[in-house]
């Protein structure tokens, strides 16, 4: 399915596809791929040249070209068992969802108002070079270096710098998120449940985007990440 959607100051292109399937014995998956482009003309922090708005006409700082969701839910058949033992084996269930997402973009800024409009928000200056670094590298590479800081230098005095918006991205995302549930019909009318639900059950490592500011000391490194696996309990009573 194709969308497009645009008013005066963005434009939204975007596909949709969706795949489902419900198996025997209470299993049911479901899949679904996102490709979509967004571009706007809102700078990071408001409007970087305050007399060309379409100075920031580029890619929007929420662009995700690609965003893959597969999800999985089992209601764990029942057994045929009375008393404490059919208790303690029935009502289970378990659910999943993993996210594979692009990461944001962003721009790399000057960190000086060398165009002098009161703004403070100039872009840097690109003065050649592959600007972005393989993103493939080990972790201790993307973190000390994310990317080619080299390839850029203050914006020139009395200009508000020649690279261009968001043309960086930062790392991708991926997470699972599982969820184990048991239901127990204490009466006609009431019921408990208990949930066991693991955030990042993988615990795999996310990082946030780099410093991209000229004057900041750790420009060009990873200085932080997404939350690490994460477990939560509940227990909720139904009536």
């Amino acid at each position: 399915m194709g969308l497009f959607s645009s008013d005066n100051n963005s434009h939204y292109n975007a596909m949709k596809l969706n795949i489902e399937k419900r198996f025997s014995r209470g299993l049911s998956v479901l899949a679904n791929y996102t490709w979509s482009k967004m571009i706007d003309d809102f700078g990071n922090s408001g409007t970087t040249n305050p007399f060309n708005r379409r100075f920031d006409y580029g890619t929007s700082n929420d662009d995700i070209p690609h965003l893959f969701h597969f999800s999985a839910v089992w209601q764990i058949p029942q057994i045929s068992m009375r008393g404490f033992g059919g208790a303690i084996l029935n009502g289970w269930g378990l659910t999943g969802i993993s996210t594979w997402r692009s990461g944001f973009p962003f721009s790399v800024t000057s960190g000086s108002d060398n165009a002098f409009s009161g703004v403070g928000s100039d872009r840097a200056d690109y003065v050649g070079g592959n600007a972005a670094l393989d993103s493939g590298r080990p972790h201790g590479d993307l973190i000390a270096r994310y990317f080619n800081t080299d390839a850029f230098v203050p914006n020139a005095i009395g200009t508000f710098g020649n690279s261009g918006k968001n043309i960086l991205r930062a790392p991708r995302f991926f997470g699972t998120d599982v969820g184990l549930l048991k239901t127990n019909h204490i009466r006609e009318r009431f019921s408990t449940q208990f949930r066991a639900e693991f955030f990042n059950v993988f615990n795999h490592v996310n990082f946030n985007g780099p410093s991209a500011n000229l004057s900041s000391a750790s420009l060009g490194r990873i200085t932080s990440a997404g939350d690490p696996r994460i477990l939560q309990l509940a227990l909720k009573l139904q009536f």
